[in-house]
């Protein structure tokens, strides 16, 4: 079975050692590793070229550079990759030693065309701790049936990936989640191994999580995808704005100032529901991931209302965009 790996990459210095030295100790080497780079300014080229000359590498490694987006430089991978089969990972993760190997393995157990794979966090801080079930999937809750391959960690036969057209080279977010429903949608056989394990670096600032869950939802509306957890999410928010603005519209307004003008508790009572609401939903933001995060579970009431915003912020965004397009 020849496996051809193929990986984008855009200014990754500061991991691309950990992905290439995680590559090299693949109990199943891949019979090719192509990198696309799509015009990085830092030394990632460099840092591929010294790798290139390690006897691992030096008949197994191409570097191309295709500018433009990920799918794009995915999409010049596989067209340009000799063999049957892709396996796919990313920038900015680890595959485990046998991640390859667990893939063949599962595809050859399920006689399935595409196989997702696992990822798991890896953090440094008690900040990226918390970020972690705000981005993946929580081995609690994998549904094997349903699980949607991720670039991060899957294989497909070339043949599929040309089928359904490759990755929508006009998407430049969430570009693999649409593939992924692609695939579902059109009933492509595919399977799930857990064994199959990459891990991932999550963000490491309050800003670079918000500009990353922001460009997740911009990709889903970008794709017209809204997922059940976004419906949720907006529909909780606009009834919380309905009842603020039912609030003042009764009782803060002077139409009916006269009325609550002598009852203290009337004129407040809205005012202490919402504060023991939104108190609530932060304890919910801590109790929901607690059990995942050890050490920085301060963190997550912050990274709640701070993904609310970016979803929320996102979306609207993603779909104003294609509003425009269609008018």
């Amino acid at each position: 079975m020849k496996v051809s790996l193929v990986i984008t990459i855009f200014n990754e210095e500061s991991s691309i050692d950990y992905l290439l030295d995680a590559i090299q100790k693949q109990t199943t080497a891949p019979d090719e590793i192509i990198f696309v780079d799509g015009g990085s300014t830092d030394t990632s080229i460099k840092i591929l070229s010294k790798w290139k000359e390690k006897p691992f590498f030096k008949k197994r490694l191409q570097i191309l550079e295709k500018k433009g987006n990920r799918s794009i430089g995915r999409n010049f991978a596989i067209k340009n990759a000799k063999h049957p089969w892709i396996a796919i990972t990313d920038a900015g993760c680890i595959p485990d030693k046998n991640w390859l190997k667990e893939l063949i393995k599962e595809q050859k157990k399920s006689n399935t065309v595409v196989i997702a794979g696992y990822y798991f966090g890896i953090p440094k801080t008690a900040f990226e701790e918390a970020v972690i079930p705000y981005v993946l999937v929580m081995p609690d809750k994998i549904n094997p049936i349903n699980f949607l391959p991720a670039t991060r960690s899957m294989m497909i036969k070339k043949e599929t990936w040309k089928k359904l057209g490759g990755f929508d080279k006009k998407l430049n977010h969430n570009e693999d989640y649409a593939f992924a429903k692609k695939i579902e949608s059109e009933n492509i056989p595919r399977s799930f191994t857990k064994k199959a394990q990459v891990g991932w670096f999550p963000r490491k600032n309050l800003f670079s999580f918000i500009n990353m869950i922001f460009r997740f939802a911009y990709g889903d509306a970008e794709a017209d995808i809204l997922r059940p957890k976004v419906i949720f999410l907006l529909t909780r928010y606009l009834i919380a704005s309905i009842g603020l603005f039912l609030y003042y519209l009764y009782f803060i307004s002077n139409k009916f100032s006269e009325i609550i003008s002598n009852n203290i508790f009337l004129k407040n009572w809205g005012i202490l529901f919402f504060i023991a609401i939104f108190i609530f939903y932060l304890l919910w933001a801590v109790l929901k991931n607690k059990k995942y995060v050890k050490n920085g579970w301060y963190w997550l009431p912050i990274l709640q209302l701070s993904a609310d915003a970016a979803v929320i912020t996102g979306t609207i965004s993603g779909m104003l965009k294609i509003n425009k397009q269609i008018t």
